[in-house]
């Protein structure tokens, strides 16, 4: 499943915006950050929107086990749960909640962004 159609519609300018709000600095070749380095526009939004979205299932109990190089994290529902993606974490989540990925998906990304820029 790639996470950015969930959030799709975001024009350049948002995008920027968003990995600026995030802390991110564009840099001859890309977009650059103290954790992920210097990346291209489409990574750095991956890289943002995974950690993005990997926080606020933490706020629903999950747990971030940890990242990879190539931005994908490893979470697990609560203290006993089988290790899985988050686009699975997402998914099962959705489901406990009775509602489309799509929809929890941008909910959890448009609270961020309040978030952000709220503070």
């Amino acid at each position: 499943m790639k996470l950015e159609r969930h959030v799709g519609g975001l024009s350049l300018a948002r995008k920027a915006n968003y990995l600026r709000a995030r802390g991110w600095r564009e840099e001859e070749g890309g977009w650059s950050s103290e954790i992920f380095g210097l990346l291209p526009m489409a990574k750095a939004i991956h890289h943002q929107l995974t950690d993005d979205l990997s926080q606020a299932l933490r706020a629903r109990g999950w747990q971030v086990l940890g990242f990879s190089e190539r931005g994908y994290v490893r979470m697990r529902d609560g203290e006993r749960g089988k290790p899985c993606s988050l686009p699975k974490a997402l998914r099962t989540q959705a489901r406990r909640e009775k509602r489309p990925v799509a929809e929890l998906t941008y909910e959890l990304f448009l609270a961020a962004l309040v978030t952000e820029e709220g503070a």
